[in-house]
């Protein structure tokens, strides 16, 4: 009876080592499988990083040009959102610059629809083609310059350029080969969305015409 309880206890610590042993190595196999997965996660952010720092490094940061108010200032090969977006052979200048109140505007230009806008900082223009031959397919893409500063962006509104140049159909338009036009642009200053007017006269603003390769500015005083 010892003799077999012997080897009832015999078979148990055999059969308890061969569970403990292939536990061991289950627990192996999962470790193994673990480092393996972090490793190939460690290379693939490796990689994701190479490439996203290859693909920063490509992007050139656009060239900065500022011109005088009054200066002739050609568009060249520079654009805002594509090469398709320039018009080479067209110049505009910057002849002055004004802001009226919502109540000055609506008096001067008999608007009623002015939106929320307290006041409106208007841009008066000389628009001219010296060269471009491609009248009616391209012109001047007045509709996305802006009007920037340190910490701010406005873009001019469409609807109020219509209503100050009522001879001109768009904002953004094509002239006859050799010929210019002078057009206002109407910016609108929301309280609490864009600076004010006494922030505008005391900080002159610059008119954005382009953003690539090279950026644009004309200034406004």
């Amino acid at each position: 009876m010892r003799s077999s309880g012997w080897m009832r206890a015999g078979l148990w610590n055999t059969c308890a080592w061969t569970v403990h042993s292939e536990t061991e190595k289950g627990e192996r196999a999962m470790r193994k499988k673990r480092i393996a997965a972090v490793v190939i996660m460690l290379c693939m952010i490796g990689l994701y990083g190479a490439r996203v720092y290859a693909v920063n490094a490509d992007i050139s940061t656009p060239g900065r040009q500022i011109f005088e108010k009054g200066e002739t200032v050609p568009y060249g090969t520079d654009y805002n959102i594509s090469e398709g977006d320039s018009c080479e052979g067209y110049t505009v200048q910057a002849l002055d610059s004004r802001t009226l109140s919502a109540e000055e505007f609506s008096r001067e230009y008999d608007v009623k629809d002015m939106g929320i806008a307290d006041a409106f900082y208007m841009v008066k223009l000389s628009v001219k083609n010296e060269s471009n031959q491609h009248v009616g397919e391209q012109g001047v893409p007045l509709g996305i310059s802006m009007l920037v500063g340190t910490n701010y962006s406005i873009i001019p509104s469409p609807a109020l350029f219509q209503a100050v140049n009522p001879d001109i159909p768009a904002i953004s338009f094509s002239l006859q080969t050799g010929t210019e036009k002078e057009v206002w642009l109407v910016f609108q200053l929301i309280s609490g969305s864009t600076p004010d007017s006494e922030y505008l006269e005391k900080h002159p603003p610059m008119l954005q015409i382009t953003q690539y390769p090279n950026q644009k500015l004309l200034q406004l005083s």
